[in-house]
């Protein structure tokens, strides 16, 4: 019985994410200049024809992994939207993102591992100056505030929770990630009381 259109794009969908766990596995493992395109096939179960059909270079490959965590961020924070007060749409993001630290550490320490490494850093040049154009526009939208302030303001989180995702890496359950998520909640989304 031959296949129904939307089960070819179900099967093509499940191939690109076992090729993508894959490299995202080795990149970080073995490092991205030692993966090769048939060292991502045999970890995948996906001969290196089919690999090729859909990335055409183990550099699109990178780029797919990181542009599935950009997306991922993105739909994080359109999902709170919604919320028209600005310290509690940056609650609400932050808790979403300490959830994701709690639920996903081996996604996060891998990801994480990748972004380090020099070579890396070269192939992924253009993303990163997209991705931090792209942070600035976002930095207005969650933190409503002008454009230098907010985007201020969000980098500032952004490091913050940098930092906590390399110790929560380091030290796993150790790390007292409730704590320091009530206290960037305190800091950062509690609207500030003018003295009279």
């Amino acid at each position: 019985m031959p296949r129904r259109p939307e089960q070819f794009e179900e099967l093509r969908e499940k191939s690109k994410e076992k090729i993508l766990s894959a490299a995202l596995q080795l990149f970080a493992n073995k490092g991205y200049e030692a993966t090769s395109i048939e060292s991502i096939s045999k970890k995948a179960g996906i001969s290196k024809g089919l690999i090729y059909n859909y990335y055409e270079s183990k550099k699109s490959i990178l780029l797919a992994i990181f542009n599935a965590a950009m997306k991922m961020g993105e739909d994080m924070v359109l999902s709170k939207m919604n919320i028209k007060d600005p310290n509690l749409r940056k609650k609400a993001i932050i808790e979403m993102t300490f959830d994701m630290m709690e639920q996903q550490p081996e996604y996060l320490k891998l990801l994480t591992v990748i972004t380090l490494q020099p070579g890396v850093m070269s192939e992924t040049k253009e993303f990163t100056k997209n991705a931090y154009k792209k942070s600035q526009e976002w930095a207005t939208v969650i933190t409503g505030k002008g454009k230098k302030e907010g985007f201020i303001e969000s980098l500032i989180i952004g490091a913050l929770m940098d930092g906590i995702v390399l110790n929560y890496i380091m030290y796993g359950s150790k790390y007292p990630l409730s704590a320091l998520k009530k206290q960037i909640i305190k800091d950062y989304c509690t609207p500030k009381t003018t003295k009279k």
